[in-house]
């Protein structure tokens, strides 16, 4: 890796976390649910339904039991974000649950659905207490769900990477009150989503729950919250000394609820 590659890669990581939006990284397996209000609101909403919950737990323990989310913000974005912390996924992450919370707030909800095990993403987007649009991408063959809101969602087949000489196909479902598409209009079932974060100026920072809580691997116990920052390997020197990187998300706070 040369020089001038190596340092533009560490400027594109360490860009300033208030200047970015889109989709951080597509490299997971979450359910992310983004709410455009400040964390203040969320965090009052989500505690009339809680039975515990816990404002600003950065540094502090968090008992990891039952289904529980985090909530959180990051300096200078318009949008709170939730995750899930523990199996089984909390019902306020439901669909039925972010309808409503859309109506009560007043303000978009989207859920980002991403895995980059069966190559698949989507997203819903709920304003006024309703789904508004839902979107489902493969690169593969996708399974149609849109029997699980009563509605008949539009077919696509792709074919984004013609220009790089492969034939595959990817194939994505689309539905929408807002907008009529055609297929060269979504383009690429990753950029698609991508490019709806942009237009909404949301952002997901790739934030899980491994992350805020270090070894965390589903198992119930007491945690401690942390903000460890994400790492990017650039290569070795010349002595066989790691060349790293290190890049912090600004947040605001983090809250902890328990459903």
């Amino acid at each position: 890796m040369d020089e001038q590659f190596m340092r533009e890669a560490a400027d594109h990581f360490t860009r300033p976390w208030s200047e970015r939006r889109g989709i951080e990284s597509i490299d997971r397996n979450d359910a992310v649910v983004l709410v455009k209000v400040p964390l203040n609101q969320l965090s009052d909403a989500l505690a009339e339904k809680a039975i515990e919950f816990q404002r600003n737990v950065m540094g502090a323990e968090i008992e990891a039991s039952g289904a529980f989310v985090f909530a959180y913000q990051l300096v200078g974005h318009p949008w709170s974000i939730m995750i899930s912390g523990y199996l089984p996924s909390p019902s306020i992450l439901e669909s039925s649950e972010l309808a409503q919370l859309s109506k009560q707030l007043g303000q978009a909800v989207i859920r980002l659905l991403i895995s980059d095990t069966v190559n698949e993403i989507g997203y819903e987007l709920f304003e006024g207490g309703e789904l508004v649009e839902c979107f489902g991408g493969s690169d593969g063959r996708l399974t149609d769900y849109s029997n699980e809101y009563g509605i008949q969602s539009e077919l696509y087949f792709l074919s984004p990477y013609l220009e790089q000489g492969s034939e595959a196909q990817q194939t994505a479902y689309f539905w929408s009150r807002r907008r009529q598409l055609t297929a060269e209009d979504i383009g690429n079932v990753f950029n698609f989503p991508h490019q709806l974060m942009l237009d909404f100026d949301a952002f997901d920072p790739a934030i899980d729950s491994r992350y805020l809580l270090g070894e965390y691997s589903s198992r119930r116990g007491r945690y401690r919250v942390q903000n460890p920052g994400f790492g990017l390997v650039l290569g070795y020197d010349a002595d066989g000394r790691r060349q790293e990187v290190t890049s912090v998300p600004d947040l605001v706070r983090v809250d902890y609820f328990r459903f």
